[in-house]
């Protein structure tokens, strides 16, 4: 009698095992831990922690908002406020917040905390035609050279807007106010080198200045 009641418990046992490893729980997301090319992967609402060098700082973009940019390797995402962080170009920030859209399209982060964890050389931008800046390089810094194909167009208290072409379709450049960049020397047929980060507005990408050495006149050609 003793055999046969410890054979069913030893049955029962595996029994519940097998329920117990069947039964369908809660799935709960796996944290990107710091990547930010893993956080871009995740679903809109999903909170992550993105860490990266800033490649522009607090108050480049006012008045659309007060955040900035962060990039890790050839990766990046914008930071939709500096939680009144003073935060600089080449500061290594670690970011928590919920991955959201803004201005249209651009994937960010709603931070709730930032930390700054210390300073590193920012990456260099990335050279890219002016018809390949799109979602592909969202959030990164680049480099674009072209020909100035349109008129300056003030969009002021935002900033200003022109469209650069090098030959394979044109991209607009957006010189945000808070960057203190003077564009009175821009003209349509210049040709220029622009580097800022790559963003988008209303489904229009962009690349967007963020220091007066960022836009470079270059000679005309003979």
């Amino acid at each position: 009698m003793v055999a046969m009641r410890m054979q069913w418990m030893a049955g029962l046992a595996a029994l519940l095992a097998v329920v117990a490893i069947a039964a369908p729980g809660p799935v709960m997301a796996q944290p990107p831990n710091g990547s930010i090319a893993a956080a871009r992967e995740q679903p809109l609402g999903t909170t992550v922690t993105v860490v990266g060098v800033a490649t522009s700082f607090t108050g480049a973009f006012f008045p659309n908002d007060n955040g900035f940019a962060i990039q890790e390797e050839k990766v990046g995402i914008y930071i939709l406020d500096s939680l009144d962080a003073n935060i600089e170009v080449g500061q290594v920030v670690r970011v928590t917040g919920t991955l959201t859209n803004s201005f249209g399209q651009v994937l960010s982060v709603a931070p709730t905390s930032i930390e700054v964890l210390g300073e590193a050389h920012a990456p260099p931008p990335h050279p890219v035609k002016t018809g390949d800046v799109s979602e592909e390089t969202e959030g990164r810094l680049v480099r674009i050279l072209g020909t100035i194909v349109s008129d300056i167009e003030n969009d002021l208290p935002f900033g200003y807007k022109f469209a650069v072409d090098d030959g394979t379709g044109p991209t607009f450049v957006f010189v945000n106010a808070g960057t203190g960049i003077d564009v009175s020397e821009l003209e349509q047929g210049q040709r220029v080198v622009i580097q800022g980060v790559s963003g988008e507005f209303l489904g229009e990408y962009e690349v967007d200045p963020v220091f007066p050495e960022d836009i470079r006149i270059l000679p005309a050609r003979w």
